[in-house]
């Protein structure tokens, strides 16, 4: 499944997601969600899902 970057509060599996952490989404749901995520192209600007933090460089 694609990961996408949460631009705003968002719930999934019953767990929340903060704007800024990645959310593995369909293409689909993403085009539904439109503007309140973005596309996780460059792993050096996400943040890490598990920890939420920037990942070392």
């Amino acid at each position: 499944m694609p990961t996408f970057i949460a631009n705003d509060y968002l719930v999934k599996d019953g767990k929340v997601v903060s704007p800024g952490h990645e959310i593995e989404i369909t293409e689909e749901q993403a085009t539904r969600l439109e503007d309140k995520v973005k596309t996780a192209s460059n792993p050096f600007y996400t943040t890490n899902k598990e920890e939420g933090s920037l990942p070392s460089k």
